[in-house]
């Protein structure tokens, strides 16, 4: 499968930058999520990638083909892409049986019959729908619904999967079933894929790499697990979970350690990564709530007395907000605290990061 280079995006809707100067590469094979709030500008990013689009200026490029590339005068169209994409609402055609529907492309493009019955059923039997291929869309459940959409993308053998929300009108539990099920298809078939979402559970637990989308711009570009443990930005940290923060000032432990002091942990906060700024410089240190341990008694980086100002229970954890000195803390608790007790808050090393 080809890899994906957009270079340099820009597409303005009146007087409102949407897409503002927007440069990725999406690798063979890679698993590409679009992660960001409802107007930060993935899904224009994915349409213009799919030809739904025109970008007012900037390079696409699939593989050795050139999609769009203002400079040259270049924009070929949606058709002549060889992009397979699922839209948010499926799109599906009521009127058209299972088999219809996914055989409807195979038609467009003229293909033979008996070539098309072939790659029907070859198709709904890969996306588990051979039982239902003469149902209309509505006898169908929202998972089955959405798997004729993935199969009606795929019928082709598109270079590139484009999936727009695809799982936004499943139940909690189904969406879950079907972002594993899908992620595996994707892996065993070796497709390049961008996903767009703004659920950041989906995001961390399908995707390759995770682009971070506000305003327009990339926020963070990485691993599930850089974005989330290093955002560097902290609309991303926000964005993706809850998170502590916590301004004080750059020092140096006895160590050679790189803190940060504030007054609720005079101590100073060992930070993650490199050294933000110079001795003596303001900086935001971003804190997971997992990341931060409660005790009742002093340890080492203990601040001061902290209470529970209230809990929550949410299964696997408890969900305490503590105030300590002149601000509150979320933390993850597996235990409840007790709420009468003086309790210490510890942020072990390591765990909290410098954000802009």
């Amino acid at each position: 499968m080809p890899e994906i280079q957009v270079a340099n995006l820009v597409k303005s809707f009146g007087t409102t930058m949407v897409l503002d100067d927007i440069t990725f590469t999406v690798r063979d094979k890679e698993f590409v999520t679009l992660l960001g709030p409802s107007g930060c500008g993935k899904t224009t990013t994915l349409m213009s990638i799919a030809g739904f689009q025109s970008p007012d200026s900037g390079v696409i490029r699939c593989g050795d083909d050139t999609f769009v590339d203002t400079l040259a005068h270049v924009d070929r169209p949606a058709e002549q892409r060889n992009l397979g994409i699922v839209f948010q609402s499926y799109a599906i055609w009521p009127h058209l049986t299972v088999a219809g529907n996914v055989a409807f492309p195979l038609k467009v493009r003229r293909q033979p019959k008996r070539t098309i019955a072939a790659r029907v059923a070859e198709v709904l039997d890969l996306v588990e729908l051979s039982a239902y291929a003469d149902r209309y869309p509505y006898q169908l459940s929202g998972g089955q619904q959405q798997r004729v959409a993935l199969a009606r993308a795929l019928a082709y053998s598109p270079g590139v999967l484009l999936l727009d929300e695809p799982f936004s009108n499943l139940d909690a539990k189904l969406r879950e079933r079907a972002r594993a099920w899908l992620k595996n298809l994707q892996t065993s078939l070796g497709l390049t894929t961008v996903f767009v979402t703004h659920d950041q559970d989906e995001a961390l637990s399908m995707s390759d790499r995770i682009l971070v989308m506000n305003d327009g711009h990339i926020l963070c570009d990485g691993t599930p697990e850089a974005v989330y443990r290093e955002p560097a930005d902290r609309f991303a940290a926000e964005f993706l979970g809850q998170c502590n923060f916590l301004t004080g000032v750059v020092g140096t432990s006895p160590l050679g350690e790189c803190l940060v002091r504030t007054p609720e942990f005079p101590n100073g906060i060992a930070i993650r990564g490199q050294r933000p700024a110079p001795d003596g410089e303001k900086a935001t240190v971003a804190v997971r709530p997992e990341d931060i341990a409660l005790t009742h008694k002093p340890s080492t980086g203990g601040g001061p007395d902290a209470t529970v100002v209230d809990t929550s229970y949410l299964g696997d954890h408890y969900q305490c907000r503590i105030a300590l000195g002149g601000i509150e803390l979320i933390v993850h608790s597996r235990t409840r605290p007790a709420t009468d007790t003086a309790l210490w808050v510890d942020i072990p090393p390591a765990v909290a990061t410098v954000v802009t």
